[in-house]
């Protein structure tokens, strides 16, 4: 019998302290945010219990610059130190979660209006479409008309954030 399986007890353990620790860490991070323009979009723990990596993707209604992450991080630093979390080493990086992360909450939808996305439904059906229209917990997406000859036409796409599976915002060339 394996002790690290699938019904290990050890397991479950770990997973309840990283899920404790990370929600313990969000709850800092919207401490530090000083605004009502920035919000907390996820918090990453990586690495083992003697070198992790804290990662915190902030977001802004407009866009985060620099300054906003240092602030965030210092004074989450200073958080940290004084709760004593973490007993090994641990390194904070914070960002913006740029292009490569998929997009989590409707907040984050205004502000790449006239940009094109890539939407993954939840029974996993995948659309490509320039973002047109965020409103009332929905988005509307402009569809440009396939290599068909038969079909020419602008198709306009509404998807209610509940059905979204991932939305990435796709970088033009």
């Amino acid at each position: 019998m394996s002790l690290r399986g699938p019904k290990s007890p050890f397991l479950m353990v770990e997973i309840c302290i990283i899920v404790d620790l990370k929600g313990k860490i969000e709850e800092f991070v919207v401490q530090c945010i000083e605004n009502d323009k920035t919000f907390l979009v996820e918090v990453d723990i990586k690495g083992n219990p003697n070198n992790q990596i804290i990662q915190v993707f902030i977001d802004g209604d407009a866009s985060v610059d620099v300054d906003e992450c240092s602030k965030i991080s210092r004074r989450l630093s200073g958080l940290l130190e004084d709760t004593e979390l973490f007993e090994g080493r641990y390194v904070i990086e914070v960002s913006s979660p740029g292009v490569s992360r998929p997009l989590k909450y409707l907040r984050q939808y205004p502000k790449h209006i006239g940009r094109d996305l890539e939407i993954v439904t939840k029974d996993k059906n995948k659309y490509k479409g320039e973002l047109v229209n965020v409103a009332d917990q929905q988005i509307e997406i402009s569809v440009k008309p396939g290599k068909s000859k038969k079909d020419n036409s602008v198709k306009e796409l509404k998807f209610e954030i509940s059905e979204i599976d991932t939305a990435k915002v796709l970088i033009r060339f």
